[in-house]
């Protein structure tokens, strides 16, 4: 009868062993058996210089710059103002106190201001609609179905 030509051979010469689903080693792109799959179990000749390129700054941390602060980011985080380095806590200018703070414009006070004064004209209106609503439900009013 007829051998089926499913899966692989193990890469190592003593091995050899028919695996229906063999791993592919991402250093030397050999194919394994589960035994043999890990770089060591098969002597990888990738496994030196991939220990050798793996960067001194690769786990760098940076800290806050802030005075009395002792966190860490592992990603920069920089403020685009003063150009240091800050946790998130601290990322914002006002949240660093930043040298380049933009003081609030008088226009952008007088909107704030404003915006203030509708929320507190309407905040009466709302808390009667919303008692009022209470009122019509408690009595069995159904608005939606």
């Amino acid at each position: 009868m007829a051998e089926l030509e499913l899966g692989q051979h193990c890469g190592v010469p003593h091995c050899r062993q028919l695996d229906f689903l063999p791993f592919v080693c991402d250093g030397c792109s050999g194919v394994f058996c589960l035994q043999h799959r890990s770089r060591d179990a098969h002597g990888c000749s990738e496994v030196n210089i991939r220990n050798n390129c793996v960067k001194s700054d690769q786990h760098r941390s940076y800290p806050c710059s802030l005075k009395d602060c002792n966190g860490k980011e592992l990603l920069p985080v920089l403020c685009p103002y003063c150009e240091k380095h800050f946790c998130l806590r601290h990322r914002h200018q006002s949240d660093h106190e930043c040298e380049k703070l933009d003081t609030p414009k008088p226009r952008m006070a007088a909107t704030q201001q404003l915006v203030q004064n509708i929320i507190g004209k309407y905040s009466g209106i709302s808390i009667f609609f919303s008692s009022r609503l209470f009122e019509l439900v408690k009595k069995g009013w159904r608005f939606l179905d």
